[in-house]
């Protein structure tokens, strides 16, 4: 399985770097399977991320911070909806039963290096062990979580030059 980690800080461009991504790769016929995440603020000003399938661009919210309304998993001070977790979840687990699939998901980093948010399909994805994961992490998370779901073992790209180029989508 080849593993491409797009890698930068907060707000450096990472998830647009992966819509264009998404854009090319379906522009060449690849099938896309999953989410990509942006930021969002409420009236009162209150902090959150969407999640957007990445197939038919329906989006749900994940979390907010500092909402206990929103969620029913509090992990430091941002609530998340499981049930959005079981949403992204199954919007990649379309991806299982093809031959050569393309898997996104936006981000990984601390909850799922301790078990939480998409620990789960980050496991399942990885034990598929056919087609593409394409995952933002960033840049202070990149060496836990290649060791944690020991993706040096597999074909690994770390993409942390966030120009966007065609040689990038070859990769793909």
């Amino acid at each position: 399985m080849k593993v491409i980690i797009i890698s930068g800080e907060r707000g450096e461009g990472k998830t647009t770097f992966l819509k264009k991504t998404i854009s090319e790769l379906n522009k060449r016929n690849r099938t896309v399977y999953g989410f990509y995440a942006e930021n969002t603020k409420d009236d009162s000003g209150k902090e959150g991320y969407r999640i957007y399938d990445v197939s038919n661009n329906s989006s749900q919210l994940l979390c907010k911070r500092n909402a206990p309304e929103t969620g029913n998993l509090n992990l430091l001070e941002f609530w998340f909806d499981e049930n959005t977790i079981t949403k992204g979840e199954n919007w990649i687990r379309k991806g299982f039963e093809k031959n050569n699939p393309v898997f996104v998901l936006d981000e990984a980093g601390k909850f799922e290096l301790d078990g939480f948010v998409w620990d789960n399909i980050l496991k399942q994805i990885l034990q598929q062990n056919k087609g593409t994961l394409i995952v933002t992490v960033r840049n202070k998370f990149v060496k836990k979580i290649i060791e944690k779901y020991q993706l040096s073992s597999h074909d690994l790209y770390i993409q942390n030059n966030l120009l966007f180029t065609i040689e990038f989508i070859d990769k793909v």
